[in-house]
């Protein structure tokens, strides 16, 4: 049945991938709306489908001469899909990329192809904080606008979880409780979707920052400067817990054949308590969930000291113009939206997370609370590939995590086949 699902799931990715080739960068004149009307395109992730649909709907009111056709993929599709029509001039106007360095879709990747083009003249660039700044723009020209701040942490649905009389861990030993607990009522405590690469390394970045990153705040630098490594590192402690909560009952046996969207739907039925994702998966959660049914996300404990616990933090949803599109103008204008306090307002409460370029008109989500006030008390580390020196890494931190749950790899030979790709630097 498993199997069933990822060949479906693959089929929709592939049918988004095709969406995407079809709508590049076409201007009509006639059909499709009429003398001098745009049509815009606008390529995303799966998981970002109800802040840029909500978008569109505000932007086309807006603007009547523009039309936008957008198409959604996986984010493994995705990646892959885009580099390969970027290098053959039919990818769309505007599309999702990653802030910052560490895969084939990241800023400082695509930029270095010459793919990106320069927003450094836009209003909004004056606004972005300080410290995304780094992850925005290279050698002084900001080439992507960053519209969220995104959390990884553990989605509980509160409704299944009064059902079954449970209360979200707040120590790595009561989350060993919490899923002996969970398991004991019938249902999986975390939902862990291991079949789609790019989900398997969520719970190693919801505990490095309590582990790795917190203790030591200069850990990023000093890979970078060749005087630390992931292997001889509390990385080993952070895939060690993973694999012990694998160990522990603490997934769906089937984690290896699970993809995304089925693990999100488990914690919209309820059939899981949680799942460890990035905040966005919450709105998406929302949708596949009966009526009256409430979320919450909440830090992943990883030592006995709550008052240690750190979330991983940073700059999310965040976008980019085609350097190659035939509609600059209209892409500028959309850009100039989604970076106003309209926009990045209408994305963020889409989305389920917060404005990226902070604003005071902005009301959040009392189920995102844990986001703000880590954001606030300086408990908040940079998603750990954002600062590493090429796209290899995080494909290899990929495979090494399949193969570490599928137990055919241990932790270190996963972590020692990173450090190999690391020292490869910037290509």
């Amino acid at each position: 049945m498993r199997h069933t699902k990822v060949a479906a799931a693959f089929l929709v990715a592939s049918m988004a991938t095709i969406g995407l080739t079809a709508c590049s960068n076409t201007t009509t004149s006639a059909a499709g709306g009429g003398a001098g009307k745009t049509t815009l395109t606008w390529g995303s992730v799966s998981a970002e489908k109800p802040a840029v649909n909500a978008i569109v709907k505000a932007f086309e009111k807006a603007n009547p001469g523009i039309t936008i056709n957008t198409a959604f993929a996986d984010s493994d599709n995705y990646q892959t899909t885009l580099r390969t029509q970027l290098s053959a001039g039919t990818a769309p106007d505007v599309f999702f990329v990653w802030p910052g360095n560490g895969n084939p879709m990241a800023m400082k990747v695509i930029q270095q192809a010459g793919m990106l083009a320069d927003l450094s003249k836009q209003s909004f660039v004056s606004k972005i904080p300080t410290a995304f700044q780094p992850l925005t723009n290279v050698g002084g020209k900001t080439y992507i606008a960053p519209i969220t701040f995104t959390g990884i942490g553990a989605i509980y649905n509160e409704t299944a979880m009064k059902a079954a009389g449970l209360t979200a861990p707040t120590t790595w030993t009561g989350l060993m409780s919490f899923c002996a607990d969970a398991k004991a009522k019938g249902k999986t405590a975390f939902a862990l979707a291991a079949a789609t690469p790019w989900n398997t390394q969520l719970i190693p970045y919801a505990l490095t920052p309590t582990l790795v990153y917190g203790p030591n705040p200069d850990f990023a630098q000093q890979m970078t400067a060749g005087k630390a490594t992931f292997a001889n590192s509390n990385w080993t402690e952070a895939l060690n817990k993973y694999s012990q909560m694998q160990k522990n009952g603490c997934f769906q046996p089937d984690d290896l054949g699970t993809v995304y969207a089925d693990a999100l739907t488990m914690v919209a039925k309820g059939d899981a308590l949680a799942s460890v994702q990035v905040n966005a998966s919450a709105a998406m959660m929302q949708q596949g969930a009966p009526s009256g049914t409430t979320f919450r996300m909440e830090t992943l404990p990883a030592t006995d000291s709550a008052s240690q616990t750190r979330m991983a933090g940073a700059a999310g949803a965040s976008y980019g113009v085609n350097a190659g599109t035939k509609n600059k103008a209209a892409a500028l204008k959309l850009i100039d939206f989604l970076a106003s306090p309209v926009g990045t307002n209408l994305y963020a409460t889409g989305d389920g997370s917060l404005p990226a370029i902070p604003n005071a008109t902005f009301k959040m989500d009392p189920s995102l609370a844990v986001i703000a006030q880590e954001q606030e008390a300086g408990k908040t580390d940079p998603f750990m590939d954002q600062l590493w020196p090429n796209a290899e890494v995080q494909q290899t931190m990929f495979e090494g995590l399949q193969k570490l749950l599928a137990g055919n790899e241990s932790v270190t030979a996963a972590l020692k086949a990173m450090d190999a790709s690391f020292a490869k630097g910037a290509n």
